[in-house]
């Protein structure tokens, strides 16, 4: 009766129903602003190293990621003689509520245009455990250089737009649909309670 009694609590884990998530996707457009230096590290190779700030908006206009502002510290490498860039970086994104999501991005290409992919790794508050990821694509539309003797480099600015054409997310626990914008096209393992079956209907339930 004991060794039941102390794999009770296990068994009913095992037993109970999944969580449920909000599975969907969403089409997000930033116009960004980068500051940072420019370093000469090779005969045709130069480092950039330095900062994207800017905000989301998400293409219906809604949720929890509309209007989000967003910094990206990262670094690109760019081949002068073969004119190709390379960047890595992680952005940290707030949304207008305060809670935060994580990402990693890769981006490959020429400067001024790169294409590569952009992965959620984690959130807080409402946004906790989200993950998802999506193709990336960066434009420069605006950019300039000056000198700065003490930091032995050149400070850049930029301007130009990111693009993730279709962001596939999923967050768990139990979540309002549509949060980040698009309206779920699933929600695993999640239920809706049936009606009351001693109580009138409202009037406007059939318009929903």
């Amino acid at each position: 009766m004991r060794r039941l009694a102390s794999a009770l609590p296990a068994i009913l884990l095992s037993l109970a129903p999944p969580l449920s998530a909000e599975v969907g996707t969403a089409k997000i457009l930033a116009p960004w602003e980068a500051n940072g230096h420019i370093y000469q590290v090779a005969v045709d190779k130069l480092q950039f190293i330095g900062t994207f700030e800017g905000i989301m908006y998400i293409e219906n206009g809604d949720g929890l990621l509309d209007t989000a502002l967003f910094i990206c510290p990262s670094t690109q490498i760019m081949h002068i003689l073969n004119n190709e860039m390379q960047s890595h970086g992680y952005c940290t994104i707030e949304s207008p509520t305060g809670d935060y999501v994580y990402s990693e991005f890769n981006c490959n290409g020429q400067p001024g245009s790169c294409k590569g992919t952009f992965t959620l790794t984690g959130g807080t508050g409402k946004l906790a455990g989200i993950t998802g990821e999506s193709a990336m694509i960066v434009r420069t539309a605006l950019s300039g250089t000056s000198t700065d003797e003490s930091g032995g480099g050149t400070v850049s600015a930029a301007k130009g737009l990111a693009m993730w054409p279709e962001l596939h997310f999923e967050v768990p626990g139990n979540v309002k649909f549509g949060m980040l914008g698009t309206g779920a096209t699933q929600s695993d393992g999640a239920t809706n309670p049936p009606a009351p079956t001693d109580a009138p209907a409202h009037p406007s339930e059939s318009l929903r």
